[in-house]
């Protein structure tokens, strides 16, 4: 038999009155939570947006109001030393890989040479070559970049072509020579010439631009020559040369659609 007087007193224990010394500690220290909380919140910043703002050197060009020339033009390519390139910003010329060796881009030996639109001869260094990893492309950043007047950049097509936008009539250009309505047609990556006497060109072409001329936003660089009768296509490296120029200069690029370009 159990004796009630000899069961601890518990009550006591729980419901012993908590000094005010101690509430006022505990108020104190809810407080100064509140409070690190507030300014922890007004401190710190939004979310990033979940869409992200258009990359620096990314433009696609309005119709009519292009910042290059609008005609026809023939002043279009440089020269690389092993080869021929196309000026795509005041700072930037894209080639053929193959026509820059390794040796000379090591050594810093790598110039640009071409004629400015007063009939003047220039000659620019290069400073950095990227190279593109599975393609025949190159980038070549100039010393400093060259004057609107002296030599216009081109338009980029941003989309690539392909057998669905039908026979294409590439204009080739090397040196002071010009090839125009050169059947083509596009690939995933590369731009064709099927028929052999079809093909056009010069020995010492290659990193040539392949373009189309628009009515309404000019001379659109569209490949670059690489020889055999095909081209690598520049909108198949468009998120390279935009990434590229971008980390390595402040240049902005100027991209054209496939509608303007083709017209349809």
């Amino acid at each position: 038999m159990i004796r009630y007087d000899h069961v601890p007193r518990l009550t006591s224990f729980f419901f012993t009155p908590v000094p005010m010394s101690l509430l006022i500690n505990k108020q104190v220290l809810a407080g100064l939570c509140w409070l690190v909380g507030t300014v922890a919140t007004a401190t710190t910043p939004p979310s990033a947006p979940t869409e992200q703002a258009p990359a620096m050197g990314f433009t696609i060009v309005t119709e009519g109001d292009s910042p290059y020339p609008l005609n026809d033009r023939k002043n279009l390519s440089v020269n690389c030393g092993g080869g021929k390139g196309v000026l795509i910003s005041p700072r930037w010329v894209l080639t053929a890989s193959h026509c820059i060796t390794s040796r000379k881009a090591k050594a810093g030996d790598v110039k640009v040479r071409f004629t400015t639109s007063k009939k003047k001869p220039a000659t620019i260094g290069v400073n950095k070559v990227l190279r593109h990893k599975t393609k025949d492309l190159a980038l070549l950043r100039l010393v400093r970049p060259i004057k609107m007047d002296d030599r216009p950049p081109v338009l980029l097509l941003r989309q690539t072509l392909g057998r669905s936008d039908g026979k294409l009539l590439i204009k080739k250009v090397a040196g002071n020579e010009i090839w125009r309505n050169i059947p083509a047609i596009g690939g995933s990556d590369n731009l064709r010439v099927p028929k052999k006497e079809e093909r056009r060109g010069k020995a010492g072409s290659s990193g040539g631009p392949w373009l189309i001329h628009s009515q309404t936003v000019g001379d659109v660089l569209v490949g670059i020559t690489h020889g055999g009768g095909f081209a690598p296509q520049v909108a198949y490296a468009a998120k390279w040369i935009e990434d590229s120029v971008t980390q390595h200069s402040d240049d902005q690029l100027f991209w054209a659609t496939k509608k303007q370009t083709l017209g349809r």
